[in-house]
């Protein structure tokens, strides 16, 4: 069905593109993100260029490369989410509202259209960016050319919306639908006070351009979109925050203020004393930002190359599939994209009634799915349900695990709330299915609820489980592809 389960648009217009030209789409993410985070680095630098000697770039552009590669944006990226792409275009127009180059003002609707197709939280970015464009176009003599670049690209805007509109029958992507509930006023505060937190050495660090630049209002006006981002990301449920990667335009905006701070506390040279305790106290403070980003990323590598069964089992399990098997499901990832079938959401970022309508026991009896794969989310202690890598759990078990459990028809969080569903769901039809919990991680975190007399078999589930918690069973995904492709 058609169903927008990403919110990035354009990020998954050019991956399919390039999908469709013979690239592997994981390829391509890496380097569409290699390329961003580049881009990132070398704004940094043309920024730091302006106000620092030749000899000193070098030392400079070694401590900016060390932290993009290192940053949060870089393990977003490492993840596969866009926050490399993303952020590029967060540095080229803030280098345009910084510099204030006439020759690039025209750039601004251009980029900002182009942001606000890739996430649609870059819409704010791209908006408060024109209209300050806007204000320096005025200033500088191009209020016509600015004006008709803009009306331009609002119309692109407007013809991709009415597309969407007319293709997928909602107005918004399903994950703003998903997101944007909660029982919290302020769903987006405590994020952004983590990602400050996480990240306060660089930016007290980057803060330090404030001090003694004569042009902080210039830095001001030029980081004014991202600071309407996050309020804006106060009001939001940000689920599935990936490294902080909604948050990734305030790290690039650190990285680029750091790129202003160092040649100005240079500047500052003659001041013998003052200048080296600064010198000495950016330095340490400087190396243990580097330390703590290397630490973070060497630990998301490591999770990215963890040996879950969940990713082989998905791919081993396939050949049980054929496109008329019903599945419902709660991990649209791994899962969903190795096996054929009728998939249905039921989180709802990727089955519009779902996502509208949100999951409820008599949703899933309709659908009447073969298979239901859960990721418990945490809503019924799964800690003590196995004594080894999986086991079928009993429908007594079932029972003791939700005598105390929150109402499914209470809970706003949908990432919550589709396990509720599915518990009662089994409840009201617990003869109709076996059920099977496995270990993810250190909990028991994943049930599966196999029909019975349905389109799978019990015997050949546990025949792909077992090889997927063994050794033999162990393949990159680029094995599973090239196997893959070898059978088709």
């Amino acid at each position: 069905m058609p169903a927008e389960g990403a919110t990035d648009f354009l990020w998954m217009a050019v991956l399919g593109a390039l999908n469709f030209a013979g690239m592997d789409t994981a390829i391509a993410a890496a380097i569409l993100n290699g390329m961003g985070l580049s881009i990132i680095t070398v704004i940094a630098m043309l920024i730091a260029h302006e106000k620092i000697k030749e000899r000193l770039l070098v030392f400079f552009g070694i401590i900016i490369t060390l932290i993009v590669i290192s940053s949060q944006i870089a393990n977003a990226s490492l993840a596969g989410f866009s926050a490399g792409f993303y952020c590029s275009f967060v540095a080229m127009i803030f280098y345009i509202l910084y510099t204030r180059k006439v020759s690039l003002l025209i750039l601004l609707p251009i980029l900002s259209i182009i942001i606000g197709l890739i996430r649609p939280d870059g819409v704010i970015i791209g908006v408060v960016s024109s209209l300050i464009g806007m204000y320096f176009a005025y200033q500088s003599g191009l209020t016509k050319k600015y004006l008709a670049c803009s009306v331009a690209c609002v119309a692109v805007g407007l013809l991709y919306f009415l597309w969407r509109y007319s293709y997928f029958g909602l107005p918004l992507p399903l994950p703003l639908y998903v997101k944007g509930a909660s029982s919290s006023l302020l769903p987006g505060l405590k994020p952004n006070i983590d990602w400050a937190s996480k990240n306060k050495y660089l930016g007290v660090v980057a803060l330090l351009a404030l001090i003694p630049s004569s042009g902080r209002w210039k830095i001001v006006l030029a980081s004014t979109p991202i600071v309407m981002l996050f309020i804006s990301l106060i009001f939001a449920t940000q689920s599935q925050n990936v490294a902080f990667r909604f948050q990734g335009p305030g790290t690039t905006l650190l990285i680029l203020w750091l790129s202003i701070c160092l040649p100005e506390i240079m500047k500052y040279r003659k001041l013998s004393k003052i200048y080296y305790r600064a010198s000495l106290l950016t330095g340490l403070i400087l190396s243990y930002a580097i330390v703590s980003y290397a630490s973070k990323t060497a630990a998301m590598t490591d999770y990215l190359k963890n040996t879950d069964y969940i990713n082989y089992f998905p791919y081993h399990f396939a050949k049980s599939f054929d496109e008329a098997t019903v599945i419902a499901l709660t991990e649209a990832g791994r899962f969903a994209y190795w096996v054929k079938g009728k998939k249905y959401d039921l989180v709802g970022l990727n089955t519009p009634e779902v996502a509208v309508k949100k999951s409820s026991p008599d949703y899933i009896k309709r659908i009447n799915p073969d298979i239901i794969f859960v990721h418990l989310a945490g809503v019924v202690d799964d800690s003590n349900l196995c004594v080894s890598s999986y086991c079928e759990v009993t429908f007594s078990k079932i029972l003791d695990l939700t005598k105390n459990i929150a109402d499914w028809r209470l809970e706003t969080d949908r990432v919550a709330r589709a396990p509720l569903t599915v518990l009662d769901f089994y409840r009201l039809n617990a003869t109709e299915y076996r059920v099977f919990a496995v270990r993810y991680g250190k909990n028991y975190s994943h049930m599966y609820f196999i029909k019975n007399n349905g389109r799978i078999n019990v015997s050949d589930f546990k025949e792909s489980l077992d090889l997927s918690l063994s050794k033999s069973g162990r393949l990159s995904y680029l094995e599973m592809k090239r196997q893959g492709a070898a059978k088709d």
